[in-house]
């Protein structure tokens, strides 16, 4: 229940914009119901799934959004549902939950993503189901991705090789935050971090 209040203090500065909205995992497009109003009538909205049935139910919702209909992890697939929306700035992954599925969305999408976009996996629970691929600890699911996105962001300060080095997350993420089952991944370029001087009392600098 605290997805909504989580969301709405991230993404209500995109309201009534013409922003590019994507979502894994649409099911019956419900949740279109809420995004459609809550965005305005500028905003771009898609949505992926694998059901193809999801087609027809977004269609005849009448709000203008639009159904992708294929799997996650397929990179190839995602380039294109991109190219087609024109762009992306907001990719809520609500997908099939699956640890590498969460994982290689992630790797494809966030490239793409616009200079002051926003990327957010919810459901990081299922990171500990073992249904989905998850466990505690267990190399490869998103926690543990995110685990390696904290060092990531701080190669500035100190040599690191970790599975995302080749994203040179610390030059595009300014800041990681984390919620019971959530992460909102910031991205925008970063400068390298610099060191302030100023006199203090013995007179020496610090």
């Amino acid at each position: 229940m605290h997805y909504l209040d989580t969301c709405d203090r991230y993404l209500s500065s995109f309201r009534n914009r013409p922003i590019h909205f994507l979502e894994i995992g649409i099911a019956d497009g419900g949740s279109f119901a809420v995004w459609r109003p809550y965005f305005g009538p500028d905003a771009t909205i898609y949505g992926i799934d694998r059901d193809e049935a999801c087609r027809g139910k977004i269609e005849s919702m009448g709000l203008n959004c639009h159904a992708r209909i294929g799997s996650q992890d397929d990179a190839t697939f995602l380039l294109g549902v991109v190219e087609d929306m024109g762009g992306i700035e907001i990719v809520i992954d609500d997908g099939s939950h699956i640890a590498e599925h969460q994982c290689a969305t992630f790797r494809t999408l966030f490239p793409l993503l616009e200079d002051g976009g926003l990327y957010i996996c919810e459901d990081l629970h299922s990171s500990y189901w073992p249904y989905f691929h998850g466990g505690h600890r267990r190399p490869g699911t998103f926690i543990e991705l995110i685990k390696d996105m904290i060092d990531s962001i701080h190669a500035w300060h100190s040599p690191l090789t970790n599975d995302l080095t080749d994203m040179r997350l610390h030059e595009i993420v300014p800041a990681i935050h984390i919620h019971d089952s959530m992460v909102v991944i910031e991205k925008r370029p970063v400068r390298p971090p610099t060191n302030m001087t100023w006199p203090n009392p013995a007179g020496k600098t610090a």
